[in-house]
């Protein structure tokens, strides 16, 4: 008679076992993806984010484009207020180094929220979920750090995970999402890849319930009209849409163009792609609702490299579900075969001596990275600081020219006077403008025209920029060069200067520092 009971006994505690080692895999993966995720101000349009953030808490949203001296084509909305205004409150109470820590963070949950976005019935182990995180991870480490992009890999992630309780009958989770949607469209334009991850759910997942389905066709409906509450209203659909369907030449600048496959975090991209439809191939394929909205967002970072972060989240459920899938039908069965024993789990002991071992490493590895000493030396080198605090005391109020990663940089430094020519914010700035800055930056014909034009007489430059060497070309000066961050101030020369017949050294003989 005791004999069921002892069974019972023996089954729950295996249970216990499964579960306990799951999540030590989940929290292993967990903390090296943190240590990839957290980032030094590496995304150059913080910047000019941290600047807004730091005005709006002053001013309010301002209702025309405040740094630049380009007249912009386009409505200044400040859509991304509660991000900025946020941003700046954690660069303000903490450094740079606690607004890495707080969205690298971000990224984490993101990831684990991905991770555990898969169907009950699938029954993946915790080795594949720990590997397929620490894959996202990897892919992630390129595009994550302090962007807005991180929100919007969360919000997916958000999404995914409560369609996938929606999937298994859990409803009440859904009516968490029109908040998530009114606070998503506040801080990132992202929130339109969520609302068709919602679609693509209503239309394609398998047939559930004629009540269940109203209700997330309900919540998507609901999701869309919360959208509408922010500083656009009802124009931030139609923003999206100018994004995409007309980028003109903001495709030039930095993370708007097509991902460049000679670069390394590219071929990680590449990489996870290909594993994603070898393990998709092996395992019996995926369902239609994965299968077409795992295209959509390849489609989606083919166009836009800064959609990346979207695919590889998404990916992380696929590589954990058909990978489990994949080594069950052609790997398990033969190690069983030759061993003749299942699967065995940790001892309790020697998982938590494991993850301590891994958590003692991980903070040597992240607490020097976060500290104020390696922000401020990151960014000396990154960023022209000590050349940008030089023009400032020399040249105070007159318009600069610099690169468009450095132009969100001089905003942040000088938010008054309208010094900036441009930074990385087509969708305000329109075509004509960037037009004029791709004319400088790519010495077309009438480049010089250009900054006669535009009464623009100094530079901040990288010394090997093409622009350096061409503005030398005509005679401008360097005023001082930055050996921390390689770059230049440059001026233009008095009329009737002779422009000089040798190239430009560098470091320029008998420039001084700035």
């Amino acid at each position: 008679m005791r004999r069921p009971d002892l069974l019972v006994v023996a089954g729950a505690s295996a249970d216990r076992r499964a579960s306990a080692s799951r999540i030590a895999w989940i929290a292993a993966a967990a903390i090296i993806v943190l240590v990839l995720t957290v980032q030094p101000f590496s995304n150059s349009d913080v910047w000019w984010h941290l600047a807004l953030g730091r005005l709006i808490t002053t001013s309010g949203i301002p209702a025309h484009e405040p740094f630049s001296f380009l007249p912009a084509a386009h409505a200044w909305v400040g859509q991304q207020w509660l991000y900025e205004v946020p941003l700046a409150g954690l660069v303000g109470a903490g450094g740079a180094g606690l607004a890495s820590l707080v969205m690298g963070l971000a990224a984490v949950a993101a990831v684990v929220l991905a991770a555990l976005s898969i169907p009950r019935s699938s029954r993946v182990g915790g080795p594949w979920l720990a590997v397929a995180m620490v894959i996202t991870g990897v892919a992630l480490n390129s595009v994550v750090g302090v962007t807005s992009a991180v929100i919007s890999v969360l919000g997916v992630a958000i999404v995914l995970f409560v369609i996938t309780r929606w999937r298994d009958g859990q409803t009440p989770a859904i009516w968490g999402l029109p908040v998530l949607f009114l606070v998503w469209a506040n801080m990132d334009a992202g929130f339109a890849a969520g609302l068709l991850i919602l679609l693509a759910a209503l239309l394609l997942m398998p047939r559930a319930d004629a009540s269940r389905r109203r209700q997330l066709a309900l919540v998507l409906g609901i999701s869309a009209v919360a959208v509408l509450a922010n500083p656009v209203g009802p124009g931030i659909y139609a923003s999206v849409l100018s994004g995409v369907f007309n980028p003109g030449v903001a495709q030039s600048l930095a993370g708007f163009g097509t991902p460049d496959f000679h670069q390394w975090w590219a071929r990680l991209f590449e990489a996870e792609v290909v594993l994603a439809i070898a393990l998709w191939t092996v395992s019996g394929g995926p369902d239609r609702f994965s299968a077409i909205t795992g295209v959509g967002l390849l489609i989606a970072t083919l166009y836009a490299q800064e959609n990346l972060g979207l695919l590889a989240v998404f990916m992380t459920p696929q590589l954990a579900i058909h990978g489990s899938r994949a080594w069950a039908r052609h790997v398990t069965p033969r190690l069983q075969r030759r061993s003749g024993t299942s699967a065995r789990h940790l001892h309790p002991a020697a998982t938590t001596a494991a993850l301590l071992a891994l958590t003692a490493a991980m903070l040597v590895a992240l607490v020097p990275r976060v500290s104020a000493s390696a922000a401020a030396s990151y960014q000396a080198s990154t960023y022209p600081e000590a050349a940008a605090t030089f023009a400032g005391d020399q040249f105070p109020g007159q318009r600069i020219y610099t690169i468009d990663t450095w132009g969100g940089y001089l905003a942040y430094r000088f938010p008054a006077g309208r010094i900036v020519f441009l930074y990385d914010e087509p969708a305000v700035f329109g075509s004509n403008a960037l037009a004029l800055y791709q004319d400088i930056d790519q010495l077309v014909p009438s480049w010089v025209h250009v900054l006669a034009t535009e009464d623009i007489h100094h530079a901040i430059l990288p010394a090997e920029a093409r622009e350096t060497a061409a503005l030398h070309v005509l005679g401008w000066t360097v005023n001082c060069y930055d050996p921390t961050s390689k770059s230049l101030v440059m001026s233009s020369p008095p009329s009737g200067t002779t422009p000089p017949l040798t190239g430009l050294a560098i470091p320029p003989p008998g420039v001084p520092g700035c």
